[in-house]
């Protein structure tokens, strides 16, 4: 049995390259904070205000490396605050996602069809995913395992060879259930 730990997902923006170049200047003059659990992906110091039809929210962390396409990932509270159509999706399926503007002191963007509300998932390397014995893109269904009656259904599975073994959920869903940063899930059977 392998204890999976959860990480409750703030959030966050992945930045195409133009985009960075237009609200950065480069990705040379942002300051990585922090080393994330998935092997070459960071946590920037620069933030963004992302500006919606509603509302602004300011002081979003910027990941990095840069991505092919700019992704806007929110809570669906964030999305009702900032008058986003944000649709719950895996990450990198932007179709019919919500717009909004991207803001810094050096520039804006307006980011068509990139906000999104992440779908709950399962990161895991190949190595952990074959001990696991799950596949990518398989859907499971995970429990605590402290408080076996909280179980998580349709999650999906994402293996890639860079990956730490991490359960990610939005902050909305997890404080539904009153769990935390670092509680722990095992597979249902």
């Amino acid at each position: 049995m392998y204890l999976i730990p959860l990480v409750i997902q703030h959030r966050h923006v992945h930045l195409s390259k133009s985009d960075l170049r237009q609200l950065f200047g480069d990705e040379k003059n942002l300051h990585v904070e922090l080393d994330l659990g998935h092997r070459g992906q960071v946590l920037y110091r620069e933030t963004v205000s992302v500006v919606g039809r509603k509302g602004t929210i300011e002081c979003v962390r910027v990941l990095g490396p840069s991505r092919r396409n700019t992704q806007v990932e929110i809570s669906s509270h964030d999305a009702v605050y900032l008058g986003t159509r944000s649709p719950i999706r895996h990450s990198g399926d932007l179709k019919r996602a919500g717009s909004c503007k991207l803001v810094t002191k050096f520039g804006s963007v307006r980011a068509s069809s990139t906000v999104i509300i992440p779908a709950r998932h399962l990161h895991c390397s190949d190595r952990m995913a074959q001990k696991l014995h799950v596949k990518n893109q398989e859907v499971v269904s995970l429990q605590h395992t402290d408080r076996s009656e909280i179980v998580i259904p349709n999650v999906l599975v994402r293996v890639h060879p860079t990956f730490a073994l991490e359960f990610h959920l939005t902050e909305d869903e997890a404080a539904t259930q009153w769990i935390q940063n670092s509680d722990s899930f095992i597979l249902c059977s």
